[in-house]
């Protein structure tokens, strides 16, 4: 028990103490010798007592709480180490992470945007995670967070305006927000800018459905998490975000549980110079899902989704796995696309993935993925909640 929750508890029990010794010397005052008290001599002290047990019994309700949390996000931590000790893909670390945070603290919405290295080397990262009824995570290029290049903007001022950590109890509340209509998934917000040697380079953003969700504890350890994505970035600066994925390692015996598990990812591509940026071009998405076809497992399978996308199915595959086979396909089109005219090097891959369990899962989760594939400026409909004008 640590110095802050003892002092908490003495100061409830003194309270007590002190409020029970005032009440009582106010009723002996209006008390008279003709009307004597007629209490029973030890009723006060056994409600004393009893009021003391009641708060002692509150406060290591709150302590063993705060200890099952603290336990939870070390128990997270360490499950983050041992997915990313041995790898050196960039981006496969950052997903790691991004999963983490969804599923170990809670959130609801992850994203982590990490800007270019330069002006003229690599472009800027942005990876999202949703959790409501499914998790989905999603890499791209565009300068937009769940949709909305407005929301990416005002993430942008936070990260520069301060070098610490930013919680906003309430987005609707926040004037700043005004013109973003949030999707359900943010209502209260987080923001970690990302440093090295002192200078922003991306920023990690948390967000939940309930107000006032995030708290100090939450604070540790996401700072924690943001110097290890800085530690890693550095680490990876003459990488780039790609590098040389391991080959598959061999076909083992697949068990009933994993059987039943399948995982999707929906790609798409997207140019700046195309009008509504993301590429439709049919015999372009065909050569695109020739190449990729090359990089799966016997039981994968890649087909046409919709008119600007490729859908990925991995039987089998289980969820810790999907990481590394979105860093394989990536980095499979990066090869492929730094041998092509200047045109196709302009193209930039999106790719989102998750797991389901059933058919129905399935539907559910294609038209998650389909809303943040497509999502625009006005961003993307999570249960959307009520426009910004009907809040207050």
């Amino acid at each position: 028990m640590d110095m802050d929750t003892e002092g908490k508890i003495r100061s409830r029990i003194e309270a007590i103490l002190i409020n029970d010794a005032r009440n009582t010397a106010e009723i002996k005052m209006m008390a008279t010798e003709d009307e004597p008290l007629e209490n029973d001599p030890f009723a006060e002290e056994r409600n004393v007592y009893q009021r003391i047990i009641t708060s002692y019994r509150n406060a290591l309700r709150e302590v063993n709480g705060v200890l099952k949390e603290n336990t939870g996000f070390l128990s997270g931590l360490y499950r983050v180490i041992e997915n990313i000790k041995e790898k050196d893909n960039f981006l496969e670390i950052c997903s790691q992470i991004v999963d983490c945070v969804l599923q170990d603290l809670g959130a609801e919405y992850c994203g982590l945007v990490l800007r270019a290295r330069s002006e003229q080397a690599g472009e800027p990262l942005y990876l999202e995670g949703v959790r409501e009824q499914h998790k989905f995570l999603f890499s791209h290029g565009q300068a937009a967070l769940l949709g909305s290049r407005e929301f990416a903007q005002v993430v942008d001022r936070l990260a520069d305006e301060t070098a610490d950590y930013v919680n906003i109890g309430d987005v609707y509340r926040e004037p700043r927000f005004n013109a973003i209509d949030f999707p359900s998934v943010v209502r209260s917000l987080v923001c970690l800018p990302i440093s090295e040697h002192q200078r922003p380079v991306g920023t990690l953003i948390l967000g939940h459905s309930l107000p006032r969700f995030f708290h100090q504890n939450h604070a540790r350890v996401l700072k924690i998490l943001a110097s290890m994505i800085a530690h890693v970035h550095v680490l990876t600066a003459s990488r780039g975000t790609r590098c040389e994925v391991p080959p598959a390692s061999p076909p083992q015996a697949i068990g009933a549980e994993t059987e039943e598990t399948l995982s999707v990812m929906l790609l798409s591509l997207e140019s700046d110079s195309y009008p509504q940026r993301l590429v439709a071009d049919k015999e372009l998405i065909g050569r695109v899902r020739s190449l990729l076809s090359r990089t799966l497992e016997e039981k994968d399978s890649i087909l046409a989704y919709e008119e600007t996308g490729l859908l990925v199915m991995l039987p089998g595959t289980p969820e810790e796995r999907l990481p590394m086979r979105a860093a394989k396909l990536r980095d499979a089109f990066e090869e492929w696309k730094a041998g092509q005219g200047e045109g196709e090097r302009r193209i930039r891959l999106n790719l989102g993935y998750s797991t389901c369990e059933s058919g129905e899962d399935l539907i559910c989760t294609l038209e998650t993925a389909s809303l943040m594939m497509r999502a625009d400026e006005d961003g993307i409909d999570l249960n959307r909640t009520a426009p910004q004008s009907e809040r207050r």
